[in-house]
């Protein structure tokens, strides 16, 4: 994407922002991004079309976050994932995301509302991959029940809250939420209390998109090929230190890229086998496997 179109997608953005999606006209985008008609509608068909562009551009911003927070982390640890909520929470406010979710259904573009219509599960669909890593195989029929439950509750207990002007703090109720889905999926798991069925999945949640998937297999095996290598040297052996920089840096490079660049990736993997200390585990032959899947 060229700048001169990132910047139009910023400057509406500040509007939508600003005055809403409904109040803003294209007008006002032309004024306030300083570019003219023709322009604007070489890059955006419609006022729709913009709106789109600026919602994946948040979407974009979340899923960068949240890969960020997952860095050298384990996955399965279930307040990385309640940083990740307030990571999403803090950028949907400052977004006002739901305002603009909420202002373009109003409209009259039927395209439009198709496309809001089909990202009305996004954070579901997260929230229910991660309680995949989250929670113990067993439990697994009744983890769609627990990510409806749990963004049913959040979402709720954050209206209300703002509707008594905040008196509690978003990381006290995304602590509470988390806690006590905990205890609801282990008391359902116990009871045999299912609502809704796994086989359910695909067709109330939007398929998983390659990164989302890829990440947490790579997260894992990251994280044990780490706990290998943090035994493999002495703390202040400066080996440790540079094995972790290209761990992490490899996880960053897929996490946060579209399109990784294979030939950085190759080089650090390279530094990595040249270690005697841990290159002939079987974490370090797991994790080669799931890079060589992903490149």
């Amino acid at each position: 994407m060229n700048k001169r179109k990132e910047q139009v997608i910023q400057k509406a953005h500040e509007l939508f922002i600003e005055k809403g999606y409904h109040a803003t006209s294209i007008q006002d985008i032309l004024n306030h991004s300083r570019i003219s008609k023709g322009s604007f509608y070489n890059y955006f068909p419609s006022k729709g079309d913009l709106f789109k562009a600026v919602f994946t551009s948040i979407h974009d911003q979340l899923e960068e976050g949240r890969n960020g927070l997952l860095i050298g982390q384990d996955p399965s640890d279930i307040d990385i994932f309640a940083k990740q909520v307030q990571l999403v929470m803090k950028i949907n406010k400052k977004n006002k995301l739901l305002q603009l979710v909420e202002d373009a259904l109003v409209s009259n573009d039927p395209d439009l509302i198709t496309f809001i219509k089909k990202t009305k599960f996004t954070l579901l669909t997260w929230v229910h991959e991660r309680f995949l890593h989250i929670f113990s195989e067993d439990k697994k029929p009744y983890l769609l029940d627990g990510a409806i439950i749990f963004t049913g509750i959040l979402q709720h207990m954050l209206q209300i809250n703002s509707a008594m002007n905040e008196v509690i703090t978003s990381q006290q109720i995304i602590n509470y939420c988390t806690t006590l889905i905990q205890t609801i999926v282990e008391d359902v798991s116990e009871k045999g209390i299912q609502l809704i069925t796994p086989d359910h999945v695909g067709k109330l949640l939007p398929v998983a998109e390659y990164t989302d998937f890829f990440n947490n297999d790579l997260s894992f095996a990251t994280v044990s090929l780490k706990k290998i290598i943090d035994k493999s040297f002495a703390a202040d052996d400066p080996s440790l230190s540079n094995a972790l920089k290209l761990l992490y840096f490899i996880q960053e490079e897929i996490m946060n890229n579209k399109e990784p660049r294979e030939f950085l990736i190759e080089s650090a993997l390279l530094s990595l086998k040249m270690c005697p200390q841990f290159n002939e585990t079987k974490e370090f032959a797991h994790y080669q496997t799931v890079l060589s899947a992903m490149l």
